[in-house]
C-alpha cells in the first residue's frame, strides 16, 4: 500500500528535526569532538537515499552513486569556508561562514556535476579531501560548551523548524533532478548547517570551530554506507538495505572510536621522555 504523501513529508521533517535537536544536545551536554565526527554520518544521506530509492527506484539510487561520494568533497568545502569565514569577520561571523561556506559549497558542486566519476574515482577524491581537511584543521583550538543553555519548547520548535525545512527541501529537488544531481544534493549540509549555526549562534564562533574540526573524521562513513547501498539496496530493497548499509556504515564510526585515541596517545610526544630525570 502506497504511503501518502503527507505522512512521507512529516516522517522527511520529523526525522531532520529529531537529528539537529540531537546533534545539538550531544555537543552541548556531551562533547563538541563527538558531535562533529556525528555530524558527518550518513544521517541525512540515509534519509534521502530512502524516499529517492522508494519513490524513484533502486536503479536511481545507484546511478547516483558516484557522484553522491563526490559531494562530499563539496561538503567538506563548505565546512572549510565555513572556518574561513567566521575567522576572518568576527563582527558577523554566523552570516559570513554562513554564506561563504554555501558558495563554496555550490562553485564545488557544479564542478563535480561535469565530471563523470565512476565509484573508484570518487573514492579517491572523496578520501584525498577529508586527509587534507584533517591535516588543516589539526592547528583549530578544542572548545567546550561550559555552560549549556536550558532548552525551552520555543528553542526546540525553532531548531527542529529550520531542519525540517531545509531536509525536505533538498529531498524534493533530489526528486525531481537527474541522478547525477541526485549524488550531489546529498552532500549538501541540510544537518551540518543548522546544527552549526545553532552552537555558533548561542556559544560562539570557538565551539562550532571544534566541531568543523572533527567534522571530516565522521564523513569517512558515507563511503562504505554509499559503496553498500548499490549492493544492499538490490539484494534487500529500501528498507533492508538502508538498515544493511547503516550497520556497515556504523562499523566505521566504532573503529574509529577504538581507534582514533590509541593513535592520539601513540602519536603524542612522551612527558617521560620530555623531562630530565630528577634525583
Amino acid at each position: 500500500m502506497d504511503i501518502p504523501h503527507e505522512t512521507t513529508l512529516l516522517a522527511k521533517a520529523f526525522w531532520s528535526a529529531a537529528v539537529v535537536l540531537g546533534l545539538s544536545a550531544v555537543a552541548e551536554r556531551v562533547s563538541l569532538r563527538i558531535a562533529g565526527i556525528l555530524a558527518g554520518t550518513p544521517q541525512n544521506l540515509a534519509l534521502v537515499y530512502f524516499f529517492v530509492g522508494r519513490d524513484m527506484g533502486i536503479d536511481h539510487v545507484a546511478q547516483s552513486a558516484p557522484h553522491a561520494i563526490a559531494s562530499f568533497s563539496a561538503t567538506i568545502a563548505f565546512a572549510l569556508a565555513y572556518y574561513l569565514g567566521s575567522s576572518r569577520f568576527p563582527r558577523y561571523s554566523a552570516v559570513a561562514g554562513s554564506l561563504i561556506g554555501l558558495v563554496a559549497l555550490i562553485t564545488v558542486a557544479v564542478m563535480l556535476s561535469t565530471i563523470p566519476f565512476t565509484l573508484a574515482s570518487a573514492t579517491a577524491l572523496t578520501l584525498g579531501t577529508i586527509g587534507i581537511a584533517v591535516w588543516l584543521g589539526r592547528e583549530i583550538e578544542v572548545k567546550r560548551v561550559d555552560r549549556p543553555v536550558r532548552y525551552t519548547p520555543m528553542l526546540l520548535i525553532l531548531r527542529g523548524t529550520v531542519a525540517a525545512i531545509l531536509v525536505v527541501s533538498i529531498i524534493t529537488l533530489a526528486e525531481i533532478l537527474g541522478p547525477r544531481w541526485t549524488g550531489l544534493l546529498t552532500g549538501f549540509p541540510t544537518i551540518v548547517l543548522p546544527t552549526l549555526l545553532i552552537i555558533h549562534l548561542t556559544y560562539g564562533a570557538a565551539q562550532t570551530h571544534a566541531i568543523i574540526r572533527h567534522f571530516p573524521v565522521g564523513l569517512g562513513a558515507i563511503i562504505p554506507y554509499i559503496m553498500s547501498v548499490t549492493i544492499t539496496f538490490p539484494l534487500w530493497g529500501v528498507y533492508g538495505g538502508t538498515a544493511a548499509s547503516l550497520a556497515i556504515s556504523f562499523l566505521y564510526l566504532a573503529a574509529v572510536a577504538l581507534i582514533g585515541p590509541m593513535l592520539k596517545s601513540t602519536l603524542a610526544p612522551s612527558n617521560s621522555r620530555a623531562r630530565p630525570c630528577r634525583r
